[in-house]
């Protein structure tokens, strides 16, 4: 009996702890190996404010299937767009980078020479390094010639229209005809705008499905048109109409259209690997023009709320600037309410870094918060955020906002703490009490990294 006991030419107890940790590699391995990368979709609303959901506090409307993605996911609730008006935000979002980079400082219209530059690299680009498909469908607004196109900026869908739905008569005085495009040839002309929400999601739920079949990970950048004025919803037999009026009706009816497409990926078993980021391009429209009532059927009250911040779209009050963010990855977001101050700049790096793609060889503004969306009470601040509004207005870091503009020719400085004071009706800036704040802020601003 003892001689057997040898018969093995090394000793299992020993190296037990080393296959232990061979197999586990091993499989380490194979499961990273088959680990696909994820879908993305980054729904875009227009014009859509801080409180124009159920979840963020509006008590009219009935937004269930976003309020189920902030409950699993994120809800940010110091979320800014650094600026607070269409093409300037929209181009940020996409790149990363502050407007003024990319000589975008307004909103552009019809034949409009200015266009996001070629040279800049979008999310749809940085992600085509990866072998990603990907969409753009809804509103782009940032550019409607030559390399300013969606397909020469990344994706290899386009399907919307190149404007706002009211770059028309009455609301604005032109002779524009409005389409959708299908990449760069015209498919519907002079849209109804109550068809624009349902239309802009069958066609993601079409994309996504190809990609399923194709199983290529997918980019999808759903920018509805919606709640922007002219509000309009799809007229359908029974509908149930919002406790919010016509204003309601539209944002229930793109939650209901997300919920849709969402129910696509569960079916086809891609929700699980597909991170979903909801937010808007800026603050609702308070301080509308008259020329957008001249329809005799758009009233003020369709536009909607900022909830208790000051300021509408167009103004560097809070109003204008900070929206709802929503973000839901299964198992990497970790249910909670994030109070941080965060930004648009921060979507690209955060995709990449999730994606595990390079990120562009350019400057960039933004920075990655995946670590402050996974883990509970990460403390890392960050960096400070510029508000840009036409030019740049203002300066946040953490609860610190300088808000400098001209009015009558003289130059206003204001300054909040938004901690205490998060509606910006105090102001500090010539208080002795906080001279070393307003010299921090005033030196950040003239630090603005607009090159």
């Amino acid at each position: 009996m003892s001689g057997s006991q040898n018969i093995l030419p090394f000793n299992i107890k020993a190296t037990t702890p080393i296959l232990v940790l061979f197999v586990t590699l091993f499989l380490t391995y194979q499961v990273s190996f088959a680990q696909k990368n994820p879908n993305v979709i980054v729904v875009l609303t227009d014009d859509m404010g801080y409180g124009d959901l159920a979840c963020y506090g509006n008590p009219l409307f009935s937004t269930p299937f976003i309020d189920k993605m902030a409950n699993n996911g994120i809800m940010a609730t110091n979320f800014v767009t650094t600026s607070p008006t269409c093409s300037p935000s929209r181009v940020s979002t996409l790149t990363g980078r502050y407007c003024s980079r990319s000589k975008m400082p307004r909103v552009i219209g019809p034949g409009d020479k200015t266009a996001i530059p070629d040279e800049e690299v979008t999310i749809a680009e940085m992600l085509k390094t990866s072998a990603y498909r990907t969409a753009c469908i809804g509103k782009w607004h940032i550019g409607d010639y030559g390399t300013g196109l969606p397909n020469k900026q990344g994706f290899d869908l386009f399907y919307g229209m190149l404007y706002s739905h009211d770059f028309r008569a009455p609301y604005v005085k032109t002779d524009t005809v409005m389409k959708i495009f299908r990449n760069q040839k015209p498919e519907i002309y002079r849209p109804n705008d109550t068809i624009l929400t349902k239309t802009y999601t069958d066609e993601a739920i079409k994309f996504v499905k190809e990609s399923g079949v194709k199983k290529q990970p997918f980019f999808l950048y759903l920018a509805y048109n919606m709640p922007h004025l002219p509000v309009a919803t799809a007229v359908r037999k029974n509908s149930k109409k919002s406790a919010g009026g016509e204003l309601g009706n539209v944002i229930e009816e793109m939650d209901t259209e997300m919920s849709k497409l969402w129910k696509t990926l569960e079916d086809n078993g891609q929700a699980d690997n597909t991170i979903f980021i909801l937010t808007s391009d800026n603050g609702p429209w308070l301080n509308a023009p008259q020329r957008m009532y001249e329809d005799g059927v758009t009233k003020p009250y369709h536009v909607g709320t900022a909830g208790i911040f000051k300021g509408s779209k167009a103004t560097s009050y809070e109003g204008g600037h900070r929206v709802p963010f929503i973000v839901y990855y299964k198992n990497h977001t970790l249910p909670q309410v994030i109070r941080t101050p965060i930004s648009n700049l921060d979507i690209l790096p955060t995709i990449a870094e999730w994606t595990n793609t390079p990120l562009p060889k350019r400057i960039l503004d933004g920075e990655s918060v995946v670590k402050l969306l996974s883990q509970k009470d990460h403390q890392k601040a960050h960096k400070p955020i510029y508000y840009f509004n036409y030019v740049l207005e203002g300066v946040k870091d953490g609860d610190w906002k300088l808000r400098t503009t001209k009015q009558n020719d003289k130059t206003v400085n204001e300054m909040f703490n938004l901690g205490w004071d998060p509606t910006e009706r105090y102001n500090l800036f010539d208080n002795p009490k906080y001279a070393g704040e307003q010299q921090h802020l005033q030196q950040l601003l003239n630090e603005y990294p607009d090159k």
